[in-house]
């Protein structure tokens, strides 16, 4: 029996719920439709996505449905792989999920391409790495149908396992095709030299249902705003199954880059559309330091498109003329001044020189690009972050960010500021996209 097969013969025991669940999908789709102020969901049950649209529903619901949806491991590994995104949980409960099933072989590990959730703007692809004894990920190359490469686009992913995991392309320019040729390289996420290994490349080819890889929906705005003294024009809204993209202008006369929006959408109806956590966010431009283009949740199935509303909760910073600061690494003594959002800089040495930063962000408050008194450019060999916790004795530790040289020869080191400004309005700023 192939994995087709499987897959359908797989539904048709689904359709057979086991005694603890006998009505409990019922009820969570009553529940939810309550809710959601009598949504209708439209929604069979006979097919995947649908059933994984109720189950959606229930798992957040009804612990005892859960439980009991334990024992059927497609649901329980497909609910907990777009758990993470309320965009993918919407897109799955509106089946809107392409179904894949192919595997193959690499130096010993099985790779299986599950499902996608594809728009004309991004391609998320969930897969399972099987019989790695080592962390691995997979490194992509798109072609088209003929062998010929892609262009214009960007993979994020992480290390797989034999759990659910996601492969998100990013479709900056490319034209998302009928049939995409996928060529999945097999990588050791560590090889104990540091040097990347390659285990091995395999070639899928990839049908997508043209019904299924929906273009934008574009709604224009072209609206000032003015954010702590600093002039933003919303340009425009594009909407797809997967995300919702904010483009966003400044007047050149800014005084600083906007390099962070804290910001959510609501519709017609008043729900609220929040940023999602844990993928691509912001990206910036050529010409200039500064983030203006913003990745927030979905409102491909918002119940009100013409009523839209950007609330504004604050914005991060970068002065425009920021100087950089020179600090000694021998006394830890500097030259320069420290942002408002940043309490302090040290020195120590932990096996090798270590810069500490406090500041009141988890963003990294220093690019990671530093010079020498000579105006060589260099990269911190490492970095991190702790902090923000309250001790026993009611003591804020904020946030610590330490990096890390090493082989550096020069006593000074100049850094510059990736923000130098963080502010939180009293209350959300409105501003109506309709």
């Amino acid at each position: 029996m192939n994995r087709q097969q499987e897959y359908w013969e797989l539904l048709r025991q689904l359709n057979q719920l086991p005694p603890e669940l006998d009505g409990t999908v019922d009820r969570a789709r009553a529940r939810a439709r309550r809710s959601r102020r009598g949504r209708r969901w439209g929604i069979s049950l006979a097919s995947l996505a649908g059933m994984c649209a109720s189950f959606v529903i229930a798992v957040n619901a009804l612990p005892t449905f859960a439980l009991a949806c334990g024992k059927v491991p497609v649901l329980r590994e497909l609910a907990a792989a777009v758990a993470f995104s309320p965009s993918l949980s919407a897109a799955v409960e509106h089946d809107y999920v392409q179904y894949i099933g192919q595997s193959a072989q690499v130096d010993g590990v099985t790779v299986s391409l599950e499902y996608l959730i594809a728009d004309q703007q991004q391609i998320v692809v969930f897969y399972r790495l099987e019989g790695a004894e080592e962390e691995c990920y997979l490194a992509c190359t798109l072609k088209d149908e003929a062998g010929e490469k892609l262009t214009g686009y960007s993979v994020i992913g992480g290390p797989g396992g034999e759990e659910l995991n996601r492969l998100e392309i990013h479709c900056k320019e490319l034209e998302v095709p009928d049939t995409l040729r996928m060529e999945l390289t097999l990588v050791e996420a560590s090889t104990g030299s540091g040097e990347r290994r390659e285990r091995g490349t395999i070639s899928f080819l990839v049908g997508l249902d043209p019904a299924k890889t929906a273009p934008a929906v574009t709604i224009p705005v072209d609206r000032w705003v003015e954010v702590d003294g600093q002039r933003l024009l919303v340009e425009k809204l594009e909407i797809t199954p997967t995300k919702t993209t904010l483009y966003l202008d400044d007047d050149g006369d800014n005084t600083a880059w906007l390099v962070g929006l804290k910001c959510y959408l609501t519709d017609g109806g008043g729900t609220v559309y929040g940023r999602e956590g844990n993928t691509l966010t912001a990206t910036g431009r050529v010409e200039s330091k500064g983030f203006y283009t913003y990745y927030l949740q979905s409102l491909y199935y918002a119940e009100d498109l013409e009523h839209l509303t950007l609330h504004i909760d604050g914005a991060i910073w970068l002065d425009k003329e920021a100087e950089r600061l020179t600090l000694n690494l021998t006394d830890g003594s500097y030259t320069g001044t420290l942002p408002d959002c940043v309490g302090s800089v040290a020195v120590k040495e932990q096996g090798g020189t270590v810069i500490l930063v406090e500041s009141v962000e988890d963003l990294s408050p220093l690019e990671l690009t530093f010079y020498d008194p000579e105006g060589g450019a260099h990269r911190f060999n490492g970095s991190g972050m702790s902090g923000d916790w309250t001790d026993e004795n009611g003591v804020y530790h904020p946030f610590q960010h330490d990096y890390r040289l090493e082989d550096y020869p020069w006593d000074t080191v100049e850094l510059e500021w990736s923000y130098t400004a963080v502010i939180e309005l009293k209350a959300p700023m409105e501003v109506p996209l309709g």
